[in-house]
């Protein structure tokens, strides 16, 4: 329903009429969250991250799109298992402000963390909870991208994903950081003292792509299933490896409009094809994940790609660089450089790959999924990481 309304009336028309509902939900709260205590709970935590998917009753929430929609729902759901009852606000909300004592506060972003840790007191726990790599890391490379594109065809674009909100205040202030990632992500909080690095999830799906019978047409077809942001994915780099290449790209991410006019002539080609915004698991979705053997992305920045996990979990099988921070076992497709050159040995070499190879890579694509990126292992994960920091706060105080 909301994309027939976006079409008759346009994008900007939209965007203006849904602000007022966007600035609504950040000042919503939740009081008192303890669906999943199973006694009295000991201890009241505060979450600082997102409400909304929180409100429907269970039956009616999302369980298609984990990131942060999943995210938000699972955490709340650890630290109830923990013990704590949780209040939840949105992470952008600047007016709230703290009236009672909590014990544990895991906060996001820059927005709010240092006022609000400021009003708990030195007896709260902290932690910072991070979707991806050290923010100023995160911009380095956002930047290095953007120049680099510059170099390459002389255009300059405006940053895509940068983070505008410093959060600099508040992973300094926080007894510990749990961040979305491989060691890799690890890595680039070399100087806190406490990071924990756990894998984001995917949802159950009923149906897989492992279970297609023809891998052999499948190896030419190239799925770049993705957020926003198309430099800082890397889309540029992917559009000028894939130009004169006979494989084919399949796009679905939102292009910007500078994006697009830059490269509207790589966009053209026959061998490339754009969709726009894909939702998961519609039936466009389907049957790219039918069509195509590989997810690829040419990222720069993240914690953990939602989307490329999404793909994975029906049987994708990944090309990514170690800026993904997903590890690629033996069934993987390691990226060593994001350049033009790379990229574009890395598909021809891969579509040439045996069609029966093709087939068992996908079958431990998905086994990993089911194992290492299930919602329950995140939740164990997330509950294995606050109890870790919450037991060197104490220690520390004696």
């Amino acid at each position: 329903m909301f994309w027939r309304i976006r079409l008759l009336l346009g994008k900007e028309w939209v965007r203006k009429a849904l602000k007022p509902a966007r600035q609504l939900a950040e000042r919503l709260t939740i009081n008192g969250y303890r669906e999943y205590c199973t006694g009295p709970p000991s201890g009241r935590a505060l979450v600082s991250y997102v409400v909304s998917p929180l409100l429907p009753p269970p039956r009616f929430r999302d369980r298609v799109l984990f990131s942060n929609w999943g995210l938000a729902q699972e955490i709340p759901r650890a630290l109830n298992e923990l013990g704590y009852q949780v209040d939840i606000i949105h992470y952008g909300n600047a007016a709230w402000t703290p009236k009672k004592h909590y014990d544990l506060f895991v906060g996001h972003g820059g927005h709010n963390f240092c006022r609000i840790a400021e009003a708990l007191g030195e007896s709260t726990v902290r932690i910072y909870f991070s979707t991806g790599i050290y923010w100023r890391e995160w911009n380095r490379r956002e930047a290095q991208r953007f120049y680099e594109l510059a170099v390459r065809r002389g255009y300059l674009l405006p940053a895509d994903r940068a983070i505008i909100e410093g959060e600099e205040e508040a992973t300094s202030r926080a007894h510990g950081i749990i961040v979305l990632g491989n060691a890799e992500a690890v890595r680039t909080y070399a100087k806190y003292p406490i990071v924990i690095g756990i894998n984001s999830a995917a949802y159950p799906v009923l149906w897989s792509g492992v279970a297609k019978n023809n891998y052999g047409p499948g190896r030419r077809h190239f799925l770049f299933f993705s957020g926003r942001g198309n430099v800082h994915k890397g889309l540029d780099l992917l559009l000028e490896a894939f130009a004169d290449s006979g494989l084919h790209l399949h796009i679905c991410q939102h292009l910007e409009p500078a994006f697009a006019r830059v490269y509207r002539q790589e966009l053209k080609a026959s061998n490339v094809h754009s969709y726009g915004y894909v939702p998961m698991r519609s039936a466009t979705f389907y049957r790219l994940a039918a069509q195509c053997n590989w997810v690829i992305s040419a990222t720069c920045a993240e914690g953990q790609p939602g989307a490329v996990i999404e793909c994975m979990a029906h049987g994708l099988i990944p090309i990514l660089p170690d800026a993904a921070n997903i590890d690629l076992g033996n069934w993987g497709v390691r990226l060593p450089h994001c350049d033009v050159p790379t990229i574009r040995s890395v598909i021809h070499e891969v579509a040439m790959m045996p069609e029966d190879e093709c087939r068992h890579r996908a079958r431990q694509v998905v086994a990993e999924i089911s194992e290492s990126y299930s919602v329950e292992r995140f939740r164990s994960s997330f509950k294995r990481a606050v109890a870790t920091i919450v037991a060197a706060v104490r220690v520390g105080e004696r």
